[in-house]
């Protein structure tokens, strides 16, 4: 791994740890699933949000840094979601009862394209009869649709709307270019597009040999961008779980999440 990786990476680990640490110290009590659906979503939501974590920095220790760059917008979307959830408390647990109840939409997805598989055979029956003992109908369109029912980009949505959590000085400028570098830089790295595979570029006339961490490995940008990117979203994550759930974030994981984002930056190098 790059020397130059080594402090804000072991002040990332820090941060998580001390996070985790401290949020379990609370002995948080999600409330009953059917009447308060939020902090069951909320709570696991977060978990997701650590476990994304924990893999990217796996992943930047194998010197894999804009593998953790792509992988890092699915923690940008776990506190997008958080985000939505908790934008109203109003209206905080029928938004989390949509998402829980999208799942259903997801199985008559499945239950379609397996009919469209099994038609004819034995095997469809056995389908058939399942979907109508669970009350699954075969549609093949409604999960294309966002869980949230937002239209348009959902997360382009979510960044633009206002939170109460958001600071004075958080404008929507700000917002907007979180939004560009934190989601959408990310994407092309999900979506493999040319920035993705620009570092493994295979030269003319060269015989062709696969590239693995060579090239990347000595990006300290790429790896601080996605240790950014993590500290960031995690630590909101937090944040609106917690709001949430009718409290408040404690200082010290706060001031870790800071600690952690002032190595990054190269101030505290």
């Amino acid at each position: 791994m790059n020397a130059e990786a080594k402090p804000p990476l072991n002040a990332v680990c820090r941060y998580v740890r001390k996070a985790a640490t401290e949020l379990q110290g609370l002995h948080l009590l999600p409330r009953k699933h059917t009447r308060f659906p939020f902090d069951s979503v909320g709570l696991s939501t977060l978990s997701k949000a650590f476990a994304l974590t924990d893999a990217c920095l796996v992943l930047i220790r194998a010197d894999k840094p804009y593998e953790a760059y792509g992988l890092s917008r699915s923690v940008v979307e776990c506190a997008t979601n958080l985000r939505y959830l908790t934008a109203d408390p109003l209206l905080q647990d029928d938004r989390a009862r949509k998402f829980v109840k999208y799942a259903k939409v997801e199985r008559s997805f499945w239950f379609y394209n397996a009919v469209e598989q099994f038609k004819g055979r034995k095997e469809e029956k056995e389908i058939r009869d399942y979907a109508q003992l669970e009350g699954i109908v075969a549609d093949p369109k409604s999960a294309r649709r966002h869980w949230s029912g937002q239209p348009g980009s959902f997360v382009w949505e979510v960044a633009i709307m206002d939170h109460p959590l958001d600071e004075a000085t958080v404008s929507p400028a700000h917002r907007k270019a979180a939004y560009a570098v934190d989601y959408f830089g990310t994407s092309m790295y999900v979506h493999c597009s040319v920035r993705a595979i620009d570092d493994y570029f295979a030269k003319p006339g060269k015989p062709f040999q696969v590239l693995r961490a060579s090239v990347p490995s000595k990006d300290i940008n790429a790896i601080n961008s996605v240790l950014f990117v993590v500290v960031r979203y995690l630590q909101e994550s937090i944040e609106y779980t917690m709001f949430g759930m009718n409290t408040t974030c404690p200082d010290t994981i706060r001031e870790a999440a800071e600690r952690a984002k002032y190595v990054i930056t190269g101030a505290g190098a």
